[in-house]
C-alpha cells in the first residue's frame, strides 16, 4: 500500500485512508479510520477529526476521563510538531511506563500523592524483570508526565492538585575522560591506521562529534581547502511507530539535537591534510563511502572492537567528546568558542557536563595564589 503523507495511504480500491489515535484502552492504541476520494480530502477529515478531539471544552465546562485518553490526545499532538525520534521517544515512555501504570487512572484522581506513588514504584521496580529505574530514567518519565497532564488541563480535563510533585534526586556519575597516557596511545594507533574507523573516530577526539553526527558526515559536508566541516544532519536508529510496519525499528537521517548543533567546526591542521588521503566521493556519507550511511550502533561496535584490541577498554564512544571538552579547557581555549564548537545552546551546558579538571589542573591554579610582597607564608 503506497504511502503519502502521516499515515494517510492509499488503498488498493483506489480510495485514500487516513489513520489518528482516537483513544487509548488498556495500554493500547486505538485507532480511527477515514476514507476520502482524493490525498487532500482524507486528510482534512482526519484533520477536522483531530481538532475535534484537541479542541478545549468550553469556559466551566468539565471533561472526565482517564489519563489514557489524555496521552493519546498529546500523542497526537506532539506527532506533527516535534522531530521523529523525539516522538518517538515520547511514545516509547507513555507506552512503556505510564499507560500501563496510570492509563486506566481518571483524571482526576491523577493527583500529586498518586504520581509521587508511580515515582516511587519505577525507582524500585520499573525496569525489565523487576529491576528498578535510574533517577533520570524517571525524571524524563514524570517530565512527560506533567506535559500530558498540562496538556489534558487546556483541553478541559479535570486532574487533581500536582504542584507537590517530586523529582528524584540524582546522583551524576563522573563523566569518562580518557587519561593523558590513554589519550596519546590512542591517538599513535589512530595516526598508524588508515582506515575509515580510525579516521571518525580521530574526527570525534579532535572535534568533539557525536555519533550520530558523525555518521551523518557527507563528503561534500568537509572542505578541506578551508579545513572545516559542516555538521548538518544526524543518523539514529529509533522506534518504528507505525503500526503496519514489518520492523520494530528504522535508521534516520535527521537534523542534529538542536538548532545550536548545525555548526561549521574548524579542523586542525593535521585532521584536514589526513582526510585528504582518503578518496573524495561526492554525494556519499564519509564513513561509507557510499549514498547509505552507516548506523551508529555499528560504527560503536567498530570502536569498542578497536579499543578491546589495544587494551583500552572502559571508555564510551562519548568519551571522546568528553575528552575533546576537557582538554580544550585545560589548554586554555576560549569557553564561548569551544561551546560554538560543540554545539551547545549555551556556554553553562559546556562547563556544566563536558568540562572536568583534573587535580593536576586544579593544582596548578591554586600554585598561582601567593602572598602579593612575594614571599611563602
Amino acid at each position: 500500500m503506497p504511502r503519502r503523507g502521516p499515515n494517510i495511504y492509499k488503498r488498493k480500491d483506489g480510495r485514500w485512508e487516513a489513520r489518528y489515535i482516537s483513544r487509548y484502552e488498556d495500554g493500547k492504541a486505538k485507532y480511527g479510520y477515514l476514507y476520502g476520494h482524493t490525498y487532500g480530502e482524507a486528510k482534512a477529515l482526519r484533520d477536522e477529526a483531530l481538532r475535534r478531539l484537541h479542541q478545549p471544552k468550553p469556559s466551566g465546562e468539565k471533561c472526565l476521563g482517564t489519563v489514557g485518553e489524555v496521552c493519546g490526545l498529546w500523542l497526537d499532538e506532539m506527532r506533527f510538531s516535534v522531530k521523529a525520534s523525539t516522538y518517538a521517544r515520547y511514545r516509547g515512555i507513555v507506552e512503556g511506563h505510564i499507560l500501563p501504570r496510570l492509563g486506566k487512572l481518571l483524571c482526576h484522581r491523577c493527583d500529586g500523592t498518586a504520581v509521587n506513588g508511580f515515582a516511587r514504584d519505577l525507582l524500585e521496580a520499573g525496569g525489565r524483570d523487576g529491576v528498578g529505574l535510574s533517577p533520570k530514567t524517571v525524571t524524563d518519565v514524570l517530565c512527560v508526565l506533567k506535559s500530558v497532564i498540562g496538556y489534558g488541563r487546556g483541553c478541559g480535563y479535570v486532574f487533581g492538585f500536582t504542584d507537590n510533585i517530586r523529582l528524584p534526586p540524582r546522583n551524576a556519575k563522573p563523566a569518562s575522560v580518557l587519561s593523558a597516557d590513554n589519550r596519546t596511545t590512542l591517538e599513535r594507533i589512530l595516526m598508524d591506521s588508515g582506515d575509515l574507523t580510525s579516521l571518525g573516530v580521530l574526527l570525534c577526539l579532535f572535534t568533539g562529534l557525536r555519533i550520530g553526527e558523525l555518521c551523518g558526515l557527507r563528503w561534500e559536508d568537509v572542505d578541506t581547502t578551508a579545513a572545516t566541516v559542516r555538521v548538518e544532519r544526524t543518523v539514529e536508529r529509533i522506534a518504528e511507530t507505525d503500526p503496519r510496519a514489518k520492523a520494530r525499528t528504522k535508521l534516520i537521517v535527521d537534523k542534529p539535537k538542536t538548532r545550536s548543533s548545525v555548526r561549521e567546526i574548524p579542523l586542525p591542521g593535521f585532521l584536514g591534510r589526513r582526510i585528504e588521503g582518503f578518496e573524495r566521493k561526492d554525494g556519499c556519507y564519509l564513513m561509507t563511502g557510499t549514498p547509505e550511511p552507516l548506523e551508529p550502533n555499528r560504527m560503536y561496535m567498530r570502536y569498542k572492537s578497536l579499543l578491546k584490541k589495544h587494551g583500552l577498554e572502559g571508555y564510551s564512544f562519548h568519551a571522546l567528546r568528553h575528552t575533546f571538552a576537557t582538554r580544550c579547557v585545560e589548554m586554555g581555549f576560549d569557553v564561548k568558542s569551544l561551546s560554538e564548537i560543540l554545539g551547545h545552546a549555551n556556554v553553562s551546558t559546556t562547563l556544566g557536563v563536558y568540562v572536568h579538571p583534573t587535580l593536576e589542573q586544579k593544582r596548578s591554579q591554586m600554585e598561582r595564589l601567593c602572598p602579593e610582597c612575594g614571599e611563602m607564608i
